[in-house]
């Protein structure tokens, strides 16, 4: 059976098909685009997330002790030190310690050359010697001037003698007295020139006047020292280093709360880690103004018997000023926490959504005594007004208030799935303290 081929359309309606195609079909790369932006924008929204679980990480109120303390800085010091010097001129003969060498009072430290000293000792004494022996002659002469005169008085009592022999007679007397006196005077000047001579000769040895350890040395054999108004420095000695002070500067904002008795610690660098113990003996009263600060001087005594300090090591320093014992106390983490304020996010269709609910607001904190603490009533935070005391700086004392002990109250939170270590994961580095606004 034969087909009758249909006819061919002409050029105009083939030209019309065309360009009606053309109009109703997009540019590929346009189609393509949208295609990606819509898997992209699908993708966007399947991993959003929505509103996360909140965590909360507690920690309960507990009856403890709070050590109330006040830190300071300060310096070891020896209890006592001592300046070595010379009161006399001349050559140093010997040297006989050493720096950082322990010395017993009375100890023999240096000896100056006694030559010209011993020298003028002898002069001294013969000068003494021909003294008394002048006092003597006066003497002699007063007892025979007084001999004389009462034998002429004697006679002119008796209206032999004249009355002018009886007058010279006294006369003489009194100039042997006067003679007298004066070699009196002479032995006791010539008495003092050789104790000064002998003083000298004594403090021509350098003894040591306590016990303790040389610090420091500033002479040698042969040096040549020379006394004016100022001794010279020979020696510097501390008294024994088994018992230190440290001397502290106290702040005035913590010294009303320092006394003497009080117990302390301090550390130094020399020995890190390590903690040694002190006592406050005084409190000075003048204050001491460096770079418009105020502080106060105390002064602590140290056990050295291990000989592990030294003078003049740094030292940071905590007084213990009150121990309050088996008090109501509360974490300062839960003074400073406040919950999340409320944060909005846009809905997925429109709109905002609250993510954290209501809370949030004035927040915690202890001002003047009162404070504000969270717990959880009903899954949701809820406020606590608290009466607060002393505070050690990890807990403070509870004075009165809504709050019993083994409370436990909020110190932070997270998002999302909970923490692998427990329920109270407040000490996690992830989670969220509030912070107080």
């Amino acid at each position: 059976m034969m087909t009758t081929p249909r006819p061919l359309p002409d050029p105009e309606t083939i030209e019309r098909t065309l360009a009606r195609s053309r109009r109703g079909r997009l540019p590929m790369w346009v189609g393509s685009t949208l295609v990606v932006g819509g898997l992209i924008a699908a993708v966007a929204w399947w991993q959003s997330p929505g509103e996360q679980p909140i965590h909360w990480q507690t920690q309960p109120a507990d009856r403890g002790d709070i050590i109330v303390s006040a830190s300071a800085t300060g310096t070891v010091e020896a209890r006592r030190t001592v300046t070595i010097g010379a009161e006399i001129s001349g050559k140093l003969a010997t040297v006989n310690v050493q720096k950082n060498e322990e010395v017993e009072e009375g100890q023999v430290l240096a000896t100056f050359d006694t030559t010209v000293l011993e020298s003028q000792l002898a002069l001294a004494r013969a000068g003494l010697a021909s003294a008394q022996a002048s006092l003597r002659r006066a003497q002699a002469s007063l007892d025979e001037a007084e001999g004389e005169e009462r034998r002429t008085r004697s006679l002119v009592e008796r209206e032999v003698g004249a009355q002018a022999e009886l007058e010279a007679a006294r006369a003489r007397t009194l100039r042997a007295q006067a003679d007298r006196d004066q070699s009196r005077a002479d032995v006791q000047r010539a008495r003092a020139q050789v104790d000064d001579v002998q003083t000298q000769l004594e403090r021509a040895t350098i003894t040591s006047p306590i016990d303790g350890v040389i610090l420091a040395r500033h002479v040698e054999p042969g040096m040549t020292v020379a006394s004016s108004l100022q001794a010279p420095e020979l020696f510097l000695a501390a008294e024994d280093l088994a018992r230190m002070r440290l001397q502290v500067w106290v702040d005035e904002a913590d010294v009303g709360l320092v006394k003497p008795g009080q117990q302390a610690t301090f550390s130094v660098s020399a020995w890190p880690g390590q903690t040694f113990d002190a006592t406050v003996e005084s409190l000075d009263l003048a204050p001491t103004l460096t770079e418009n600060v105020v502080t106060y001087v105390a002064e602590l005594s140290v056990d050295n018997s291990e000989r592990l300090l030294r003078p003049g090591m740094s030292a940071a320093v905590t007084i213990i000023t009150e121990t309050l014992t088996g008090v109501l106390r509360v974490p300062n983490a839960a003074l400073r926490f406040t919950p999340p304020a409320p944060e909005e996010e846009a809905r997925p269709g429109g709109g905002l959504l609250p993510r954290f609910g209501r809370w949030g607001g004035r927040g915690g904190g202890a001002a003047q005594g009162v404070g504000t603490v969270y717990v959880l009533q009903k899954g949701e935070p809820t406020e606590l007004r608290v009466h607060t005391g002393r505070s050690d700086g990890r807990f403070t004392q509870i004075t009165s208030g809504e709050l019993e002990a083994d409370t436990e109250l909020l110190i932070g939170f997270s998002e999302g799935p909970p923490p692998e270590d427990g329920p109270r994961g407040a000490r996690e580095p992830s989670a969220k303290q509030g912070g107080k606004r």
